[in-house]
């Protein structure tokens, strides 16, 4: 039996190393982790809530994995945002008053279906439903009309956000890849947008762990 049990320990320890010996850490694979950008990192965030409860709000920020672009991005305390394009949110910006139009008059509106993005009103219940995504990936996002009055009131500051970060996105690009490859702040080049604020977006491109 001593003989037999002697072997199966020789036979465990081929397989698994030595009892009590810890794994070699330099040797092991690194997995689960990407080089890649988080998608939902998101730099020089503006937030306006559109409640007094301040549980909905709608964001204009640059989102260095999609190329540093500039999004439009409502959302809630508890449902996943809705990340917009300009194109999308140019839909947002013109069918607006005739959303809030229906809605004082309990009436339907919808704006038609723009690649995979509309919105529509329900009649009589003074709500509209933003949808964004085609069939089992559609979500809905809900606005009731005095949240929708006060985006109308103001639109005219989240269109020029929208329109300055557009205009900087390529100026953000060139700074965030100059300031990853630096551990110490850098100046911006003089010929670079004005609307960006670089000591705070160099402190952001740290908090997100980009440099």
């Amino acid at each position: 039996m001593a003989a037999r049990k002697r072997r199966s320990v020789l036979h465990e320890e081929d397989i698994n190393g030595p009892r009590g010996a810890a794994p070699n850490i330099c040797s092991l694979p690194i997995e689960e982790i990407s080089p890649t950008l988080d998608p939902n990192r998101a730099l020089l965030r503006r937030v306006f809530f559109l409640n007094e409860d301040r549980n909905k709000y709608v964001s204009v920020a640059f989102y260095p994995a999609q190329g540093y672009t500039a999004h439009v991005e409502f959302g809630t305390a508890k449902a996943a945002p809705f990340r917009l394009t300009e194109q999308q949110f140019t839909v947002v910006t013109e069918h607006l008053p005739g959303l809030i139009g229906a809605l004082c008059a309990d009436d339907y509106y919808n704006t038609g279906v723009h690649g995979s993005f509309w919105v529509t009103t329900g009649g009589s219940d003074k709500t509209a439903w933003m949808h964004l995504g085609l069939g089992k990936r559609n979500k809905q996002l809900v606005f009731k009309l005095p949240e929708l009055q006060y985006l109308n009131s103001i639109m005219n500051i989240v269109s020029n956000q929208l329109a300055s970060y557009s205009g900087a996105m390529m100026d953000v690009m060139a700074y965030s890849l100059s300031a990853m490859a630096s551990s110490e702040f850098i100046d911006p080049q003089p010929h670079y947008s004005k609307q960006i604020q670089y000591p705070q977006l160099y402190e952001e491109l740290k908090a997100v762990a980009l440099i």
